[in-house]
């Protein structure tokens, strides 16, 4: 196949600029994409925040906690590739519309249980087990929904945008959790979550009707999620860009489960939140700087930079908490937040770009694979850090992550260093088209115009 063409921008070398990294916005499509994707998440954050007040109140065990919270990872990592295949076989608006108002249902659900006093930790436990099923099914289907209303060139605004949403989240969603636990109950923060979900159903059904399902040839899901995994390990850069994306998640990311002992240890315990807020605030900073580079001609080379910086960032945390306390870890903070989310942004964007758009699904599914890393390596890293303390355990990390990503860079030198443009470097990469994805050419023209509306 042909290689991924640059934009003329890219070739013509005009500078970064905020204007092109809100460009998606004047998508209408997107905008209700991106608002839905703000709400979903707002509720993700904030249900987070009050299944784990609920579970400490019924147990006073910081132990039951984490295998509450827990239940929410593991079908993650179960369920992923299932969940992926049937994104490819399904229509991707019906995936998350239903997904997310069997969400609002449960989150309506869980309030009643615990006005009524019947909610118990077994109950708090299933709850979150069909949660992390659903979110397998509604995060792939997102992200390739949203190649399906964008066009190729946009992608990285278009991610980027994405996770400005995300992280925001990250920021206020706790707080506002915080504020209705407070002020009202664990029940109204329930109630609340199922308001926002119920938008984001309302979101999603203003979008057209996707194609991109239709005209596939069908075989058993088993044998879709064997192609899926094929397509990944056939094509080198694919094969590649997920190992580095895992290299981050599983190294890098947990970081995050180990800030409220990390606190605690620097003698500031209660600066937990500001810690967690700091690291949002950086992870804004670094989805906004990589959606103004949306014609970056070179963005395998930036990927590895900013992953290289990533890992400093995280050796930084360890060392500059040991010579500056709080104010050294704050600062090395807003870098890593920054470096980690602008390092996956960049991976979501080339995997998708060098992905076949009818593997989408799948292939995002085996990425989203990451979001089960983080909770899922924090019993192997919280057990290290009790035993090397989490300061030299972050340090070992650091080095340990940047000498990764180095060697999986050069070990695809071709790819890390080719230049938007360039010929093809021996894998199937793809000639993406400029315009929104996923109309297969025996759809009728109205379905092309339905999309092409959002525009």
């Amino acid at each position: 196949m042909a290689h991924m063409q640059s934009s003329p921008s890219a070739r013509n070398g005009e500078r970064p600029s905020l204007r092109k990294a809100f460009g998606a916005f004047h998508n209408v499509h997107f905008r209700w994409l991106w608002a839905s994707t703000l709400a979903s998440f707002s509720g993700m954050q904030m249900q987070l925040i009050a299944r784990g007040v609920l579970a400490w109140e019924l147990s006073e065990s910081y132990a039951v906690v984490g295998i509450v919270e827990a239940a929410f990872a593991l079908p993650m990592a179960i369920f992923s590739l299932p969940g992926g295949a049937a994104v490819d076989r399904v229509e991707k608006r019906r995936i998350i519309v239903v997904s997310q108002g069997i969400m609002c249902a449960l989150a309506v659900g869980t309030a009643i249980l615990v006005q009524a006093n019947l909610i118990s930790i077994v109950l708090l436990f299933a709850i979150g087990v069909v949660q992390g099923i659903l979110f397998t099914f509604n995060g792939p289907a997102r992200m390739a929904l949203l190649t399906e209303v964008v066009s190729e060139r946009e992608f990285t605004a278009a991610i980027s945008l994405q996770n400005i949403a995300m992280n925001g989240t990250r920021i206020v969603a706790p707080a506002a959790a915080g504020g209705l636990i407070a002020l009202v109950s664990i029940e109204g923060a329930y109630y609340a979550t199922g308001i926002l979900y119920l938008f984001t159903v309302f979101a999603m059904l203003q979008l057209p009707v996707t194609r991109a399902h239709l005209g596939q040839v069908r075989t058993t899901l088993q044998r879709e999620m064997g192609d899926g995994v094929r397509h990944v390990l056939s094509n080198h850069t694919l094969r590649s860009l997920m190992l580095s994306g895992f290299a981050l998640a599983f190294f890098i990311m947990p970081y995050n489960l180990m800030l409220p002992g990390f606190a605690d240890g620097l003698g500031h315990a209660e600066l937990f939140g500001l810690m967690v807020g700091v690291s949002g605030v950086g992870g804004l900073l670094g989805s906004l700087g990589i959606a103004s580079l949306t014609d970056h001609p070179r963005k395998p080379l930036l990927q590895l930079f900013i992953g290289v910086a990533a890992g400093i960032g995280l050796v930084g945390l360890g060392l500059l908490s040991q010579f500056f306390g709080v104010a050294g870890a704050l600062v090395a903070l807003v870098v890593l937040g920054g470096t980690a989310t602008a390092y996956m942004t960049l991976n979501q964007t080339m995997l998708m770009a060098e992905s076949d758009p009818a593997y989408r699904g799948r292939v995002m599914s085996i990425f989203m694979l990451t979001f089960s890393a983080m909770p899922l390596m924090s019993l192997p890293m919280g057990v290290l850090a009790d035993i090397v303390g989490a300061q030299t355990l972050f340090i070992v990390q650091g080095l340990l992550v940047t000498v990764v990503l180095v060697l999986l860079a050069f070990a695809n030198s071709k790819h890390t260093f080719a230049t938007a443009g360039d010929p093809p470097a021996g894998d199937h990469t793809l000639l993406l088209p400029e315009e929104p994805l996923g109309q297969p050419s025996s759809v009728s023209a109205s379905s092309d115009e339905a999309i092409s509306r959002g525009r």
